[in-house]
């Protein structure tokens, strides 16, 4: 299997291919009664499918700067039927084929989107404002070519404001850089207009398949004493029971950037190619419909998808890693000008495309009475990066807090004078000065430096020695080398549907235990740590009547409690991007219809405890015949500003008056737990006017 860059042109023209003979075969006439054989079976194929249009109108606090965010078009066309071949080998051959080309025109009738920004457009669409005159300057300073109008502020309200892009493109065009860092930092930041306004995003693959969504074969054989499935090719693999939450259901990543959590995991779930092997044993003492599978994933590894900057929907952690990324080159050139010196995040340790990176695991499910039982295991890459430090750059001593200030060598040298730094080369890295005139070692390995003896922070040894290296990389630090790592993980669940007939509650758990977890912990010298993660849910389902409100149809309630415990991370909610050591959401969900179904509404809602944050919103969808249908929603987002520490780029902000090495600025779900980060500057109206047939 060939790396991914050599395979997109190929991906391409198999997903026109596909498309090509799709339309092909829709114009073939159902003539094939049951007749065996490959023709006649496709003359049978089913199709269906839909065409929509999805709007949405963004505002600030449903006050102010109205303006149209996306107005996407999208066809699913969906080919299935069955494969009147080898039928005395296979009880059933089918196919399905799901062919999902997209349009976002916003790219072509907005002026806040991609690269066709006027000029002169200010404005910003969501979370973020135009450049202030602090980072004008600075870009000013580094790149006078650039247009600051294509640049944003992600966190205004803070003590850190950094910048991010607001166009696409294959650099960021910073001059005396030797690498290009948006092509390398992070997958998907070099993303074109044309990827964005097609839907050809490398977060969903469609980059390789597009605009082939899902492609599989289904066979149905008797075999080893029972009935088995295999289906085999680009598919959706959906375990677990909780809504919103991905406890077990993690075989296939998640595309975020589409419209949040919002829409359903089937619209936002990243079909990959695999195999799945299903035996049905049928009653095996008290368990009735047992059934085993395998899956096997050997397609290219794929991470959530946070968004790239220049579209509609990035959450403010897509965002962020833009906004690291260009100050690789910006703070690079800012801090070592003709040094090529990098300065924050440029190393993407992506796992290669090959069968040693691909995944496996096993679901069995059976029901024992009331009950329905699923234990599930998964082995494979974590679909969510670590950001750690590949190397750091630290001064001779600090300048802003602690023993070390004014001390020279404080930050290289121990209470007693001896050096706690590596010789010097490889990884014991460069001596070399800032712009400012600042001696500073660049590019050394953080584990080679024994940060807890550093002279610089004997106080906090002293009194927080958990926190020493932390605080170490807030004093002496000054930017860094940081890359995102993954690590292959083996994730266990269990989950149980238990139907109480009496009083129609069904009571759905859930738990996981993801074991050797890598995650980002500002405790650590290099911020990599290794951890369990143990994720349970509950949720409460009962359809209700409540006569005053509908007397002739049912209320569906829904209720979660999602929690997490992380026991090996030490930095808290402060210094690890997955929140605190536990971490609490609720949400709720009702639906009803009224005009005999013709009307269907929901509401929900989530809160966080770690954020203290929430998302509440609802729609409303009306049938206007069989075939057409109208949806109107809207979500509005509450949140608080909350910080994360910065680690080695705390220089930053503690020399400010009352200065803190905490800023909104760092990783972290703490302000986004429950869509907080997002906060009032993404509230919506939405509405969906969509074609079934």
């Amino acid at each position: 299997m060939q790396g991914a860059h050599r395979e997109k042109g190929q991906g391409r023209w198999v997903g026109v291919a596909a498309m090509v003979l799709g339309v092909a075969l829709t114009t073939a006439p159902a003539w094939g009664q049951d007749k065996p054989g490959l023709i006649p079976s496709l003359e049978d194929m089913a199709i269906h499918g839909y065409v929509d249009n999805f709007t949405i109108l963004r505002s600030d606090t449903f006050k102010d700067d109205y303006h149209v965010a996306a107005s996407r078009y999208r066809a699913s066309v969906q080919l299935s039927g069955p494969l009147r071949i080898l039928q005395d080998t296979f009880n059933r051959f089918e196919y399905f084929i799901e062919l999902r080309p997209e349009y976002e025109s916003i790219y072509d009738i907005g002026d806040r989107f991609g690269q066709g920004r006027d000029k002169d457009t200010l404005a910003v669409s969501g979370r973020g404002r135009p450049l202030g005159p602090g980072n004008k300057g600075l870009l000013g300073f580094v790149a006078p070519n650039l247009n600051p109008h294509n640049f944003a502020e992600i966190w205004p309200v803070d003590n850190n404001i950094i910048p991010y892009s607001l166009t696409t493109g294959s650099s960021y065009h910073i001059p005396n850089r030797s690498v290009n860092t948006r092509k390398r930092a992070y997958v998907g930041l070099a993303q074109s207009d044309n990827d964005l306004r097609w839907g050809m995003l490398r977060d969903t693959n469609m980059d390789l398949y597009y605009p082939v969504r899902e492609a599989y074969f289904d066979l149905f054989f008797d075999a080893f004493g029972g009935r088995n499935w295999l289906r085999l090719g680009k598919q959706q693999h959906v375990w677990g029971k909780g809504d919103f939450f991905r406890l077990q259901d993690i075989v296939n990543p998640v595309n975020f950037s589409d419209h949040f959590f919002i829409d359903l995991f089937d619209d936002t779930r990243v079909p990959l190619w695999s195999a799945l092997l299903e035996h049905r044993f049928g009653k095996v003492g008290p368990f009735k419909d047992l059934a085993g599978s395998a899956v096997w994933v050997f397609d290219r590894y794929t991470s959530l998808g946070f968004g790239h900057p220049a579209q509609p929907w990035a959450i403010g952690f897509g965002k962020t890693i833009d906004a690291f990324a260009l100050g690789n080159d910006v703070f690079g050139e800012a801090l070592f000008p003709g040094q090529g010196v990098n300065a924050a995040l440029i190393n993407d340790h992506r796992p290669k495309w090959n069968l040693d990176n691909s995944g496996i695991g096993t679901r069995w499910e059976a029901t024992v009475g009331n009950f329905r039982l699923q234990f599930t295991d998964w082995f494979g890459f974590q679909d969510v990066p670590a950001f750690g430090w590949d190397r750091v750059h630290v001064l001779d001593s600090p300048f802003t807090t602690g023993p070390g200030v004014g001390v020279a060598h404080s930050c290289r040298e121990d209470i007693h004078g001896n050096s706690i730094f590596p010789t010097v080369g490889g990884t014991g890295g460069t001596d070399t000065f800032t712009s400012s005139g600042l001696p500073i070692r660049v590019n050394v390995k953080p584990k080679e430096i024994r940060m807890r003896d550093a002279l610089a922070v004997d106080d906090v040894a002293v009194k927080h020695p958990e926190l020493v290296r932390a605080r170490y990389l807030n004093r002496c630090g000054f930017t860094g080398v940081l890359g995102t790592h993954y690590r292959k993980t083996n994730t266990m669940g269990v989950s149980l549907d238990w139907f109480e007939p009496n009083t129609g509650f069904v009571i759905r758990s859930e738990v996981s235990w993801a074991t050797n977890a890598l995650v980002s912990d500002t405790t650590k010298s290099d911020l990599l740590a290794s951890t369990n993660i143990y994720r349970w849910l509950i949720g409460i389902d009962r359809p209700t009547l409540i006569r005053w409100l509908n007397p002739t149809r049912s209320f569906f309630l829904s209720f979660q409690a999602f929690g997490t415990h992380l026991p090996d991370v030490h930095a808290g909610r402060f210094g690890n991007p997955n929140g605190a050591n536990d971490n609490f959401i609720f949400t709720f969900f009702v639906q009803n219809q009224f005009m005999r179904d013709q009307l269907v509404y929901l509401l929900f809602g989530a809160y966080g405890t770690t954020g203290n944050d929430a998302t509440t919103g609802g729609n409303v969808e009306y049938l206007l015949t069989n075939n057409w249908s109208v949806q109107l929603g809207l979500t509005a987002f509450l949140g608080q500003r909350k910080v994360h520490d910065l680690s080695a780029f705390g220089a930053f902000t503690e020399s400010k008056p009352g200065g803190s090495p905490l800023s909104e600025t760092g990783f972290g779900i703490g302000h986004m737990q429950a869509g907080g980060s997002e906060r009032n500057q993404m509230d919506e109206f939405w509405g969906r006017v969509r074609y079934r047939f």
